[in-house]
């Protein structure tokens, strides 16, 4: 598999005494409103759980996801900075976490399949990858441009129209080209389905070529 995928319902969470560390749990207590909070702990749950499967760690306190300076999550595993390739997402009650011991980048996006405007689809996606105007392929579209965002890890500098998927092969534009080639042009793989019923996700995953920077 290039990568182990957890899902978790936000109305069931644990306590957060018992997933968070003392680290962790100084910033949740900075998050002001329930509905962050629920989702940001959903999406640490998911992601603890995988990181400490694959560290054979039993306490989920001791796998910690920081915020870095720049804003991006970095993750810690028994005091150390960790480099699995990890994602998170949440939406509409989920909250879902990817990690991958296989590929060094990775992306994913879970979104509810509800029915937009036309006016929105024309302003978040490009004509080329229009190929169809039903509600799931558009929110199927959207968590594919946003697993590629998630992978280039540019968060929200860049202009829709930068990345593009076209039948499942990704494209990159401008700043998003630079941001791709900086990572050194890895082979990117597209992963969509129904995740859950009613729910798109996709996943992006890849390493560099051989060769690469």
């Amino acid at each position: 598999m290039p990568y182990q995928l957890k899902v978790v319902d936000l109305s069931g969470l644990p306590p957060a005494d018992g997933i968070l560390s003392e680290r962790e749990r100084a910033f949740y207590e900075t998050l002001r409103f329930p509905k962050r909070r629920t989702e940001w702990l959903g999406g640490r749950f998911a992601l603890k759980q995988l990181a400490a499967e694959v560290f054979g760690k039993t306490d989920l306190r001791q796998v910690e996801v920081l915020p870095h300076e720049s804003g991006k999550p970095v993750l810690w595993v028994g005091g150390d900075p960790c480099h699995l390739a990890f994602s998170i997402t949440h939406s509409s009650g989920y909250a879902a976490a990817a990690v991958s011991t296989t590929n060094k980048f990775l992306g994913i996006d879970l979104e509810k399949t509800e029915h937009r405007i036309e006016a929105w689809a024309k302003d978040f996606f490009h004509p080329s990858e229009l190929t169809d105007g039903s509600d799931a392929f558009l929110t199927a579209l959207w968590t594919q441009k946003e697993a590629l965002v998630k992978l280039l890890g540019t968060g929200l500098s860049l202009n829709s129209y930068e990345v593009r998927c076209v039948n499942g092969i990704p494209q990159f534009f401008g700043s998003a080209q630079d941001a791709y080639s900086a990572l050194g042009a890895p082979e990117i793989s597209v992963h969509t389905c129904e995740l859950i019923s009613g729910f798109m996700f996709s996943a992006a995953y890849g390493n560099r070529v051989s060769g690469g920077r």
